[in-house]
């Protein structure tokens, strides 16, 4: 399961850099004091064991919401080092990474005799184009961390709704593409697990979606709350995997951050 949010519009100066700054004019009495714009806090994130598995759990993680002037962007949960900006701050090339999480045999009753499948950590190029109604990012991934070795692509896109002083609201939605070695990784049926109910089982490329809506509300001078949905749905290829339980998973956060 991929676990992350796009990245859009911030280094390359959109919709979201304009909000930053209303924010730390009308909302604050002062101007930010450094170069770091945004939310970092604290606070608990719920999404599923598995890719695929109806179990859940909860982590503790840092939430962070944040810029710093037109070079790196972080957000739940991808990072961004922008490398190169058009003239008019609306397109950007730089360099993403996202987590993938895998898996253990105790993560669900259909991964019974599975051998673990490693967490990776994904990145790679990046272009993100703000069109102005919409922001657009399309990345290449490779596994940083040479779990799956192989790699994995994103194109997702975000609509900011509200972009009040006191409120940043958007959705978005995308999807995520794994080649075959990398879906075979997380979802295939090695011949050395299968079982009288499993056989060994290989998904070739896979192709998944997302959608869902992330923000922040401003609650004082010092403080606001960081808060996100996303749903993650898995393709046809993925979905018939004999781990996969259901092809619908989401996960969400709610936390309280520091504004910069």
């Amino acid at each position: 399961m991929i676990m992350a949010l796009p990245s859009l519009a911030v280094e390359t100066g959109g919709p979201e850099a304009e909000v930053e700054t209303k924010i730390g004019e009308k909302s604050a009495p002062a101007s930010p004091t450094g170069p770091w714009t945004g939310v970092v806090g604290l606070g608990p994130m719920v999404f599923p064991r598995y890719s695929g598995g109806t179990g859940r759990q909860t982590w503790l993680i840092p939430l962070i919401s944040a810029s710093y002037e037109d070079i790196v962007n972080i957000e739940p949960l991808r990072a961004t080092v922008y490398l190169w900006g058009s003239d008019d701050r609306k397109k950007g090339l730089g360099f993403a990474i996202e987590p993938r999480l895998g898996f253990t045999a105790g993560d669900g009753p259909r991964l019974a005799g599975i051998a673990r499948r490693k967490d990776s950590l994904e990145g790679g190029p990046t272009f993100d184009w703000d069109l102005g109604v919409l922001a657009l990012s399309a990345s290449l991934m490779t596994d940083l961390t040479q779990s799956s070795q192989s790699n994995s692509a994103r194109l997702y896109a975000y609509r900011e709704l509200i972009s009040h002083d006191s409120l940043k609201l958007g959705v978005f939605g995308g999807f995520d593409w794994l080649n075959s070695k990398t879906a075979n990784y997380f979802f295939g049926i090695r011949p050395s697990e299968q079982s009288p109910s499993r056989a060994p089982f290989q998904p070739g490329t896979a192709l998944n979606a997302t959608a869902g809506f992330d923000g922040r509300y401003r609650l004082s001078e010092h403080y606001s709350l960081l808060f996100g949905v996303q749903r993650y749905r898995l393709g046809t290829a993925a979905a018939r995997s004999p781990i996969v339980e259901t092809r619908q998973s989401a996960l969400g956060w709610l936390g309280l951050g520091w504004n910069l």
